[in-house]
């Protein structure tokens, strides 16, 4: 029987069989400079370089007996020809986005995977002269994203990073930071995302598992008296973001206080002036941090769905200088009001757009800012020192705010979840450009999990943050 006749029943059987085996993590070294940029070589368990203006990927590492050893790839190839065609230059502006030898390598392996024969056709440039290789690919079903629902390819990617991610959880309900201090709230908040949005009954221990430590790691350090003191905003607004949808899923209120909890504190951290920093001072000369409002604006927002009323003030205070923030050029957020013209702009935008979304306010004003998402899509992968949440956030808004344009922009950005998914489950963390200082501090397979795996689940209307209208749906199978 060939791969073609059934290949989603195959890789949905495939999938499970292989959890279990070593997940490969590619050797990836921060750019902060964009002299280079090194990336996942997706199923061939390979690590890419690319530096601006060349054709050919430079192949820094090759895991042990993985797709691309068995292969005959090793480190320091380059690949000259994928499927018989010379890739176009890569261009490490942001704007260029995957053009270029990524896109074609992913194009590649999604389609060639889906292949009667699966094998890949190299030709490689090494010391010795050039080499023409066939790697032998694990089958899988090509993406459908034109009907991103309906895509099995896309479903059973999102349960096999679900299924990694129990896994590899900690005893405690953490995932795994890059550092120690409070990385791991941030991280394990988006990672219990990506376990509600994937809809399996089987992880809610695992998911539970997760608020549990959100709660005895940050939430319950809050004194709502003492603002200067308890955790960061970005671990506030992240714990808020996901215990209300957790709530809205299941219709579990356990954790309904520290919800409220997580809102208030936020709230309180509101200057008049409406700006917001890591935690209670604000940073910059008084500038603040846009990238700190939006994510508390989608909590309070999601809260609101669970019943804990927005305090008005605190919301529009921060809407005023959300909105002094916004590019007039591009539509988009910048860095804060006093530096409005950032290019970063995809997780302050994205997650401003999805939090107006939910919360069925500023229709007009979120619909512009999810176009702009839209016109400016190459940039998902740069957002404040960080890939992670420019993804994240920048699908969820556009989901909420220009709905029509999601699948477009998911179809674009396939080459991306090719090239981050992995033969034995789970996602490898896939970066931007430039520096990726700030996953790092996450913890780059965690939230390079959470990353892809959110990305996925937004096809989805589960989520309120994907655009979930209905609650109690968890376990439902809907």
């Amino acid at each position: 029987m060939h791969i073609r006749s059934i290949p989603l029943l195959a890789f949905l059987i495939l999938c499970p069989l292989l959890g279990g085996q070593t997940v490969y993590k590619p050797k990836l070294v921060n750019s902060k400079t964009g002299e280079h940029h090194d990336f996942p070589l997706g199923v061939l368990e390979a690590t890419g370089r690319l530096k601006d203006g060349e054709k050919e990927i430079l192949v820094m590492d090759v895991g042990k007996d993985g797709v691309a050893d068995r292969g005959g790839l090793k480190a320091g190839d380059r690949l000259m020809r994928i499927e018989g065609r010379t890739p176009g230059p890569f261009s490490k502006s942001t704007d260029a986005g995957l053009d270029g030898p990524q896109a074609l390598l992913g194009e590649a392996l999604d389609r060639k995977s889906a292949a009667s024969r699966p094998v890949l056709s190299l030709r490689v440039r090494r010391e010795a002269g050039q080499a023409d290789l066939s790697i032998e690919l694990p089958g899988s079903p090509s993406y459908s994203l034109s009907r991103p629902q309906a895509c099995g390819k896309r479903k059973a990617f999102l349960s096999a990073i679900s299924r990694h991610l129990v896994e590899v959880q900690d005893k405690n309900g953490r995932w795994k930071p890059g550092v120690g201090g409070d990385a791991d709230v941030y991280t394990t908040a988006f990672c219990g995302l990506v376990l509600l949005a994937n809809n399996d009954p089987a992880h809610l221990d695992a998911i539970k598992r997760g608020i549990g430590f959100v709660k005895k790691a940050s939430i319950d350090s809050i004194d709502l008296d003492d603002p200067k003191v308890g955790p960061k905003n970005w671990q506030t607004a992240a714990n808020g973001i996901f215990l209300a949808e957790y709530q809205l899923a299941t219709g579990d209120k356990t954790f309904w206080e520290d919800l409220k909890t997580c809102c208030d504190l936020l709230a309180k951290r509101v200057t008049e002036q409406g700006t917001m920093g890591h935690h209670f001072a604000i940073p910059y000369s008084g500038g603040g941090l846009i990238v700190i409002n939006v994510q508390a604006h989608l909590a309070w927002a999601l809260a609101e769905k669970c019943g804990h009323p927005i305090d008005e003030k605190a919301w529009e205070n921060s809407l005023r200088e959300v909105r002094k923030s916004e590019d007039r050029k591009t539509g988009a957020l910048g860095y804060s009001s006093r530096a409005p013209g950032s290019p970063d702009v995809a997780a302050r935008t994205g997650a401003m757009a999805t939090a107006l979304g939910v919360a069925g306010r500023e229709k007009a004003f979120a619909k512009s800012l999810a176009e702009s998402l839209v016109r400016l899509n190459a940039r998902m992968r740069h957002a404040h020192a960080m890939s992670s949440i420019g993804m994240i956030f920048g699908f969820s808004g556009i989901k909420q705010g220009s709905p029509r344009n999601h699948s477009k922009v998911l179809k674009a950005w396939s080459p991306y979840l090719e090239l981050s998914r992995l033969p034995h489950g789970g996602a490898a963390f896939f970066g931007g450009k430039r520096n990726i200082g700030g996953d790092q501090y996450l913890g780059l397979s965690s939230i390079g999990n959470a990353t892809t795996g959110l990305v996925l689940a937004s096809a989805d209307n589960r989520l309120f943050m994907h655009g979930g209208t209905r609650k109690g749906w968890f376990g439902t199978g809907n």
